[in-house]
């Protein structure tokens, strides 16, 4: 795809420009009109997804601090 900008050539499917970083795609707008609408089982998954990633950073946090907290006693 070449860069209506610049005039380099961009491998398919780049959505910038890796010269100028001009844009060469037009944005979905289409895409984005609709909202689609997750199942309740749909939505369990991503909200546990979503709290098991919050539980393991404060866990690691909490190690990291406590290491520091050793190493600088």
């Amino acid at each position: 795809m070449r860069c209506p900008k610049c005039g380099i050539e961009n491998p398919e499917g780049k959505i910038l420009c890796r010269a100028c970083g001009a844009r060469l795609r037009a944005p979905a707008r289409a895409a984005r009109a609709l909202p689609v609408r997750e199942t309740d089982q749909e939505l369990r998954q991503r909200v546990s997804y979503d709290l098991t990633r919050v539980v393991w950073v404060i866990a690691a946090v909490i190690v990291v601090g406590a290491g520091l907290g050793l190493l600088l006693k």
